[in-house]
């Protein structure tokens, strides 16, 4: 292996690279292949384009070897780009107790915690010194329906969640458009689409019913059906969690704090001095709330979230249309 590994750094062959990662992922020979890691990013330092080699090996070490060296590929977080963070890919496939012994204290080890809780660990019991996030560490009862996508050794299988059944809506006319922490924290959903890719977003407050705050995008027609907030809350996940076309993938703890802030935004509980509120008050007002997913038919191909949220009590209603291309 090293006599190989030494040819295909001395003559730049990626192709070879990749070749002997698959041998040695095959011989379950993981500390050569840490080794295939740290040298391809040491070549690149040198002129060699072969960081794409060395950001695949990673992935493989923490996709399939066991904690000891997953956890190490995290703790050096050397990925250039990656298919998804190294902290959200050795948590799908390794429990939080065959990676903690070996993961360094600092905000990876705590991006690790979380992908766990994602994928259903509670950890309420584990102590977190370093915590970026701040979520319960136990999935509250409408998380629990979202499925995790699927990471492999080449890519991450994360279908859009499915969209089915909408029914025509009359449209009213536009109301009177204002902004606010929510729908700030709609757009944030989709930030890795707009900064990172070619997306686009807008999102609207406004007096008034779901059907308002749509009209008041500018839409004409649209198609759109109630969900209960387990069915958007997948929705909600998925886009924040995702890079859209071309952008870097955050990840679905990221993705699932996006989510909760969106939530505690349009349900008025940003203000409150401690994060998170408490999951039985976030819970009580979402369960008030109408939530809408909405189609004007306008999307070819690419990422898309458009929905809506009525707030009954207070008539105020938000909605977001955004999506990303491959150009």
């Amino acid at each position: 292996m090293k006599r190989d590994l030494d040819h295909f750094l001395e003559i730049g062959d990626l192709d070879g690279l990749i070749r002997l990662i698959d041998e040695l992922c095959e011989d379950e020979s993981w500390s050569d292949l840490e080794d295939v890691a740290i040298r391809s990013r040491q070549a690149n330092e040198r002129g060699q384009q072969l960081w794409p080699a060395g950001d695949h090996a990673e992935h493989r070490l923490a996709l399939e070897s066991p904690g000891e060296f997953a956890a190490r590929a995290i703790n050096r977080d050397a990925q250039t780009f990656g298919l998804a963070p190294l902290t959200e890919v050795a948590a799908s496939s390794h429990t939080w107790e065959e990676l903690s012994l070996n993961l360094n204290s600092g905000p990876l080890r705590s991006l690790v915690i979380h992908e766990r809780v994602f994928r259903g660990e509670d950890l309420t019991e584990v102590e977190i010194a370093e915590d970026p996030l701040g979520l319960p560490l136990v999935l509250a009862g409408w998380e629990q329906s979202v499925e995790p996508p699927d990471i492999k050794k080449y890519e991450v299988d994360d279908p859009s969640p499915s969209i089915n059944n909408l029914d025509s809506f009359p449209l009213p006319k536009p109301g009177v458009v204002a902004h606010d922490s929510g729908t700030e924290a709609l757009r944030n959903l989709v930030q890795t689409w707009t900064s990172q890719s070619n997306g686009r977003s807008a999102a609207v407050r406004v007096y008034g019913d779901a059907t308002t705050a749509i009209s008041s995008l500018g839409v004409n027609e649209v198609k759109a059906k109630e969900v209960s907030i387990s069915e958007m809350w997948g929705h909600l996940v998925w886009a924040a969690s995702s890079g859209g076309a071309y952008g870097r993938r955050p990840g679905c703890a990221k993705g699932r704090f996006e989510a909760w802030w969106c939530a505690v935004a349009l349900a008025g509980l940003d203000q409150e001095e401690v994060w998170p509120p408490l999951t039985l008050e976030l819970e009580e007002a979402l369960t008030e709330m109408n939530w809408w997913i909405w189609d004007d038919g306008s999307l070819s191909k690419g990422w898309s979230l458009r929905i809506a949220v009525e707030d009954p009590v207070d008539g105020l209603s938000w909605a977001l249309t955004a999506e990303d291309t491959r150009e």
